[in-house]
């Protein structure tokens, strides 16, 4: 009876290292699964900023030409430069033209239709038009402000 429980005693020791041997290539699996989780986690990010950065320069670069065709066009002399010249400020002054043309004749019939004056310019320059009038300034003068800051 002795020899048997020897027996079980020594098999069942045999087999401890197995089983624990078992749990830790458990562990260590999971461990290496989590790695490989936070490495596509962090080359994901990678590639956000990588994106990022290329948007910015791209956007930097694009100003630096637009600059630079800009000044190419103010050395050049001749009326065909002038009217090159001309062409972003003629459109603004055309549609600041229409737009107040616009917003003039809308003030006039709705006085005529009996609106009184502060609710008729309170339903012409409403939040949409107040947006559009803002963003043209921006673009005229604060570019330039900006400009002036970064000197």
């Amino acid at each position: 009876m002795l020899a048997v429980i020897g027996s079980l005693i020594g098999f069942a020791s045999s087999t401890v290292p197995a089983i624990t041997g078992f749990f830790a290539d458990k562990s260590e699996r999971a461990h290496e699964l989590d790695k490989i989780k936070m490495m596509a986690q962090m080359s994901k990010m990678d590639q956000k900023f990588d994106l990022k950065s290329f948007e910015i320069k791209a956007s930097s670069d694009e100003h630096t030409r637009l600059i630079e065709h800009d000044i190419a066009i103010a050395k050049n002399t001749g009326w065909i430069s002038s009217m090159q010249r001309s062409v972003r400020p003629v459109i603004t002054y055309a549609f600041f033209i229409l737009f107040c043309t616009i917003e003039i004749t809308l003030l006039i019939e709705a006085i005529n239709t009996g609106t009184n004056f502060a609710q008729a310019i309170n339903l012409l320059w409403d939040e949409d038009t107040k947006a559009i009038f803002a963003a043209v300034i921006s673009f005229w003068f604060g570019s330039r402000a900006i400009e002036k800051a970064r000197k």
